[in-house]
């Protein structure tokens, strides 16, 4: 009596086991979908949209420069672009034009705690750094005031390109 409880749980245990199969590589036209890890390394090998500047370390010191991007586009030079492109290359950060005014573009940035508590100082710097360049490659646009709640590596207020020179190499 003991055994039939014991064979068909092992039975019932069985076809369970071999009824299973993975079919989630297969669709209904019975072609295979893609591994999503290997999805993940094509979208990573896309290349991000270029920034008119990129913020780098001067060898063998610990001042940042702004490098002229040899893969911008200036034919793609508009706010909006620059913005997505900022946004592409730091998606932690969101941010958000609010207007221009005379010649200053002001920017905001809603929640900056990964700006100003996780990226570090020299993150902070050259993010800044590389957003105050981009939006200062626009026609008449010559200081970027950022407005978010200020935090250990970086402070909100009114950037230039002349900020930066002051304390940093430009090429």
């Amino acid at each position: 009596m003991k055994t039939l409880p014991l064979s068909l749980s092992l039975a019932f245990s069985a076809l369970i086991l071999f009824s299973c199969r993975n079919e989630s590589r297969e669709n209904a036209g019975g072609k295979t979908q893609n591994d999503p890890a290997t999805e993940i390394a094509e979208d990573m090998d896309a290349a991000l949209p270029s920034l008119p500047y990129i913020a780098a370390f001067v060898d063998g010191s610990e001042q940042l420069e702004a490098e002229k991007n040899p893969e911008f586009n200036r034919a793609s030079l508009s706010l909006d672009a620059l913005t997505q492109a900022l946004i592409a290359n730091y998606p932690e950060i969101n941010l958000e034009v609010n207007r221009v005014s005379n010649d200053t573009l002001f920017v905001q940035i809603i929640d900056a705690r990964y700006l100003t508590q996780q990226m570090g100082s020299s993150g902070a710097q050259m993010y800044i750094m590389e957003a105050t360049y981009a939006y200062t490659e626009l026609p008449d646009i010559n200081v970027v005031h950022f407005d978010f709640t200020e935090g250990d590596h970086a402070l909100p207020g009114s950037y230039t390109r002349d900020y930066f020179q002051e304390t940093r190499i430009i090429r």
